[in-house]
């Protein structure tokens, strides 16, 4: 039987320890040796900050001499993922950015996922960061599978402290919408300055200080994880691939570029046709694809070779016969991109229909004004031209906007939308053809305030 790949974001507020977490657990189940736990020891060292220990066996770049490198800031930049795996699933762990500079690529990250877990701090509860995700979640419809709460050791493993963290988190997803009945909490400390760096973290594969809590540590909930979401058996192939992560000369192979298959099966010798870059330049812009692998993440390299990839499977692809004499890196350069075939090529809207609904009770939409929507691994700059039809929530039935109305979008309202895509037009497909990647979420400054989904391509 071939094990089931499900693809799990670790996602939530800046310094709240997600690295640290995703470190501790690799440390503990044997992916890395003594002395490889002690280089990044000496690592974190140089780079300042001696709970980078973990996070040094996650983080893409360990070089700390370079002070801007994520491990010499302590900040996760790109998403990092870490490949786990079990007798009947395998799970890639998307370690994605919590700094607000790096919203675009926490998007790129949470995208790929299948299920979440949200990180959120004993310390500090719910913050900013930690709303706009749960806005992402429920945008992107990522169920939440787990809840962890860190850095119990900074109060003392409380459960006091522990209870009124998992209530704050509640009352957050309330507040968006987002289903928590079945969500599991689970209280960690996965590094604490007294504690030595072989010894087992509290909560990651046992409990021992925290003894008033029955439930299951983080490698119990990685180990029973299962997945019932349908995927797509048939449909056009269509491949999601982020900028930032393409590459001109891997040693040995050449091009390659990280990508996440959502539809379809992908072989070698597969001609791929990448939009909106085709589009924007009037030409069909193409490569074949040398070989597939299943990208086994920062610990375990390099990925294993695969004959076909399947839907949600996160892969390394290698290419060859490029259209175009630039390099792959510098033509995919800050957007996202969809692949496709030459005979099923992928949806690319500059004027489109959609279907939008507002997280606040404060948040208006109206025509006219800029918002940035993020749709699968791309974001574009958007402008609502009209409002075309309003229905509540809880209904079905749209009302048709007449002739000299002046209407708004609020909470609790869903509205068709006429929009003009402003800078470039977008790779996106509609809600009855592929709906994963209809979906978009839509942001305005630093807040996710909307979500909703591609009904038509006007243009």
């Amino acid at each position: 039987m071939i094990p089931q790949d499900i693809s799990l974001a670790i996602c939530g507020h800046a310094w709240h320890g997600k690295s640290t977490l995703l470190g501790k657990v690799v440390a503990e189940s044997g992916m890395a040796t003594q002395r490889e736990v002690e280089e990044a020891h000496r690592l974190a060292g140089e780079g300042r900050d001696p709970s980078l220990v973990f996070a040094q066996l996650v983080f893409r770049s360990k070089d700390v001499s370079i002070n801007q490198s994520e491990a010499a800031r302590g900040v996760t930049i790109l998403p990092s993922i870490v490949r786990f795996e079990f007798p009947e699933h395998r799970i890639t762990v998307i370690d994605t950015p919590g700094q607000e500079t790096y919203a675009n690529n926490r998007f790129f990250g949470m995208f790929q996922a299948d299920a979440a877990m949200v990180v959120v701090s004993c310390n500090d509860g719910v913050m900013p960061i930690t709303e706009q995700v749960v806005r992402i979640l429920k945008g992107f419809e990522i169920p939440v599978h787990a809840v962890i709460v860190t850095k119990m050791d900074t109060v003392g493993y409380a459960e006091e402290a522990f209870d009124a963290c998992v209530e704050e988190v509640r009352r957050c997803f309330d507040s968006y919408g987002l289903e928590h009945e079945d969500v599991t909490f689970v209280p960690t400390s996965a590094y604490a300055p007294t504690r030595d760096i072989h010894e087992p973290g509290e909560g990651i594969s046992a409990f021992s200080t925290i003894t008033w809590y029955e439930g299951p540590t983080i490698r119990d909930l990685l180990r029973e994880l299962t997945f019932t979401k349908v995927r797509p058996s048939e449909g056009p192939l269509r491949v999601a691939i982020h900028g930032s992560e393409v590459y001109d000369n891997v040693p040995g192979i050449g091009k390659t570029a990280t990508a996440l298959i959502e539809t379809g099966t992908l072989r070698p010798d597969t001609t791929l046709l990448f939009e909106p870059i085709s589009t924007e330049r009037k030409r069909k812009v193409t490569a074949r694809v040398r070989s597939i692998q299943l990208t086994k993440g920062h610990v375990a390299t390099p990925g294993v070779p695969i004959e076909a990839g399947v839907p949600r499977q996160l892969v390394g692809i290698a290419f060859k016969s490029l259209s175009e004499k630039e390099s792959l890196r510098e033509l995919f350069k800050g957007r996202g991109v969809i692949a496709g075939t030459e005979a099923s090529p992928p949806g690319v809207a500059s004027v489109m229909e959609l279907e939008l609904t507002v997280f606040h009770a404060d948040t208006r939409l109206i025509p006219g004004g800029n918002w940035t929507l993020h749709a699968h691994v791309d974001r574009v700059a958007i402008t609502i031209e009209s409002i075309l039809a309003l229905r509540p929530a809880d209904q079905t039935e749209w009302t048709q906007i007449q002739p000299g109305d002046q209407p708004s979008i609020v909470a609790g309202e869903w509205g068709r939308v006429l929009v003009k895509v402003v800078t470039r037009p977008v790779a996106i497909e509609t809600a009855d053809v592929l709906p994963p990647l209809s979906r978009f979420v839509l942001r305005k400054d630093k807040r996710a305030i909307g979500y909703g989904r591609c009904v038509k391509i006007v243009r």
